[in-house]
């Protein structure tokens, strides 16, 4: 083994700083690795586990989105089409999300006896014939092939637990970060300046006791992803607490904050004349060389906002925004990412960096990896506590 850097009374305050710090976070971490290991491939992994609902046979033709929204919104009249995720695949199904009616003042009247809340939140049609595929709520705990990604992606992020659980696992996030580095201040090497230290570091005692295989493979999972695990941490510290983080982007670099749009032509007055699909068309013939990813139709205000990729962006969902007014067609705003500043950028790369998408097959492999290695970390970690238990309870006795 190598010698490490940092020695005797410095080295027992990181020990016990990493070691309950540690402990603390065992279940948070190990729910997140786990579940972040799925949702790294979570596209892929729909497509696979429910092949009926998001593969369809390609045609020539699609319906209009307009006349899809309207099938959808006769299937499930306690409800309005909220949001359409387009398919990026020529056999991808179209996503429908759905919000209470109730939820749009501006167009439905409150009904009698209708609940703030709707049996389904999310519909999958057929792009092409408009046949519904199926539907889900998103936001139950049901352990069932539909809705198993939804669950793990729930429980990664909050834990089930809505806005307490977001924030539960931000701070957590907060704190891993932290303890990431006071493990490698354990693991530095005296001379680590040379690559034998680091190979000593790395090295794995198979034949030494249960004790040393846990020790070393904690430490082996630690260092060699450590970069991954940092990355990981500090986004999900962005995505769970943006409250927090982006004040402090700001006094480095400005954010842009996000605009609240409200058309110049209310539909009370004047009614829906720009369709989803003329919308799309808007976008497409101001850039030529965008992919559409989706349209929000904010009836509150009378909005649509159109997120879509462009050339360059970090995103594969696309960085940039349009704001078309439902009643008129016309661009009310435009968000795009070429013209953002530093702290827009910084901001945009928090997602793609968190589930690797930012670099492709590569990212997202690297993720899924560090999220199999982060749940080894948990249990070795865990094991290694409970041996040091053990051996002192021992050594008591004798």
């Amino acid at each position: 083994m190598s010698v490490p850097a940092v020695k005797k009374t410095p080295r027992k305050v990181f020990i016990k700083l990493h070691r309950w710090t540690g402990l603390l976070l065992l279940a948070f971490l190990f729910i997140a690795g786990f579940t972040g290991a799925a949702i790294s491939f979570r596209g892929e992994l729909e497509r696979m586990i429910n092949p009926h609902l998001f593969v369809v046979e390609p045609c020539s033709k699609s319906r209009p989105y307009a006349e899809i929204i309207t099938t959808v919104e006769s299937r499930f009249p306690d409800a309005f089409a909220g949001m359409l995720r387009l398919p990026k695949k020529s056999d991808d199904a179209l996503v429908v999300s759905l919000r209470a009616k109730q939820d749009a003042p501006g167009r439905q009247k409150p009904q009698t006896g209708l609940e703030n809340s709707i049996r389904f939140d999310q519909v999958m049609v057929n792009p092409y014939s408009g046949e519904i595929l199926g539907q889900r709520n998103t936001t139950q705990f049901v352990l069932s092939r539909t809705n198993l990604l939804p669950v793990l992606s729930r429980l990664h992020y909050s834990l089930f637990l809505g806005k307490p659980g977001i924030l539960v696992m931000g701070w957590c996030a907060v704190v891993w970060l932290v303890t990431l580095f006071f493990g490698l201040t354990l693991s530095w090497p005296a001379k680590s300046h040379r690559v034998a230290s680091w190979l000593s570091v790395l090295k794995l005692r198979l034949k030494e006791g249960n004790y040393k295989i846990n020790y070393d493979l904690h430490q082996f999972a630690s260092v060699l992803i450590f970069p991954i695990m940092v990355v990981v941490s500090f986004s999900a510290v962005y995505l769970n607490l943006p409250e927090a983080v982006t004040p402090i982007t700001n006094i480095v670099a400005p954010v842009t904050p996000i605009p609240h749009i409200k058309s110049k032509s209310p539909l009370q007055v004047t009614g829906i004349g720009c369709s989803v699909d003329d919308a799309i068309r808007v976008i497409q013939s101001t850039f030529p060389k965008t992919l559409v990813y989706s349209v929000n139709r904010d009836m509150k205000n009378g909005v649509y906002t159109i997120r879509f990729l462009l050339p360059g962006d970090i995103s594969p969902n696309g960085n940039n925004y349009a704001y078309i007014s439902m009643a008129t067609g016309e661009v009310e705003h435009l968000r795009l990412a070429e013209t953002g500043s530093a702290g827009d950028r910084f901001i945009n790369w928090m997602r793609p960096l968190h589930s690797g998408k930012a670099f492709g097959l590569f990212g997202q492999l690297a993720v899924f990896l560090g999220a199999i290695f982060l749940c080894v970390i948990c249990v070795t970690g865990l094991n290694v506590y409970i041996g040091k238990i053990s051996r002192r309870l021992t050594v008591e006795k004798v």
